[in-house]
């Protein structure tokens, strides 16, 4: 099928590959559709860090997304049974977290003292089945979580 969108142009996608939000996300809940781009590196063999969550529905809406643990910072939720069922999931075992950025456009992250400061959306997770291609967006407001934060500790000769 063919799809438009105003950040990657025209594009021909596998029906197969279509994330689908059947409560939509929390900011847009008419929005069940979307596909998942990376940016392409041909001079890195690494995993891609950020991805644009794209709606299907709406080709100016697109949403920059990462793995909160690429930057040491880690949740421990735990979903009740029925978001289980509609991410059609067995285990947690199935199901990627991701974040939003709340500047859309992470390529205009900023740079400072040799890090990069993304600033993104911790308390609205998404949660994936890739699998089973369903997805969901919670507050962990209303969730059993704990989030953890690892920062790198720097010594000092004293």
């Amino acid at each position: 099928m063919k799809i438009e969108t105003t950040r990657f142009g025209s594009q021909e996608v596998e029906q197969d590959t279509i994330l689908h939000f059947p409560n939509g996300l929390l900011s847009d809940t008419h929005l069940k559709e979307f596909k998942l781009f990376h940016k392409e590196d041909n001079d890195s063999n690494e995993n891609p860090v950020v991805f644009w969550l794209q709606s299907v529905e709406e080709p100016n809406i697109a949403y920059s997304i990462f793995d909160p643990s690429l930057a040491n910072f880690y949740y421990n939720v735990s979903l009740p049974d029925e978001d289980y069922e509609l991410l059609n999931s067995q285990s947690a075992d199935e199901i990627i977290m991701m974040v939003i950025v709340k500047d859309s456009d992470a390529d205009s992250s900023v740079k400072k003292e040799g890090l990069t400061l993304v600033n993104a959306n911790i308390t609205e997770p998404l949660f994936i089945n890739l699998r089973s291609l369903k997805g969901l967006q919670r507050s962990i407001k209303d969730l059993d979580y704990d989030i953890f934060l690892n920062v790198p500790i720097v010594e000092t000769k004293g």
